[in-house]
């Protein structure tokens, strides 16, 4: 384990596909913007599935009822940005049950909300811990059920040398 790592940042992700597309959010960081799913860090005294449900309403504007769990991170992930910290992604599939896509963010951490369908992810820039999901037969799975093609998407993998 790198010394430099101090803490566990516990983060829960929603994911939503519809119409052979998955939600994603344009998030702000130190060093500019990556793309991920909706959702966030785990607070004190908040059930995983509370906090997916209060993530993904305050960073896409809707409302989701939770479903299955589709992936846990499976290796050591470094966060990036915040080398003191060891993530720990959990992704659950999100049904949508009201609520309006805020596509220009919330104002906050989230630049943009937008639809994308799984052949335009490697354009967008993703954290290896989200990397690991988007190579797992579970994500891949949720576009075999829309009759899409499901071959692991590459993408640019956002990650700095450990020092």
């Amino acid at each position: 384990m790198p010394s430099k790592v101090q803490r566990f940042r516990i983060a829960l992700y929603g994911v939503l596909v519809e119409e052979g597309r998955v939600l994603l959010t344009t998030t702000r960081v130190p060093s500019g913007t990556i793309t991920n799913f909706p959702g966030g860090g785990l607070e004190l005294g908040e059930s995983p599935l509370e906090a997916i449900a209060r993530e993904f309403q305050e960073e896409t504007g809707l409302r989701v009822t939770i479903g299955e769990l589709l992936f846990c991170s499976q290796s050591f992930q470094q966060n990036p940005e915040y080398p003191a910290e060891q993530l720990m992604h959990i992704f659950y599939r999100v049904a949508r049950i009201g609520g309006e896509v805020v596509t220009k963010g919330n104002g906050d951490d989230v630049a943009e909300v937008s639809w994308v369908p799984l052949k335009d992810l490697p354009s967008k820039r993703i954290l290896a811990v989200d990397l690991e999901f988007t190579n797992h037969p579970s994500f891949r799975g949720l576009f075999a059920q829309t009759g899409q093609r499901s071959e692991a998407p590459s993408a640019i993998l956002v990650r700095r040398p450990l020092t």
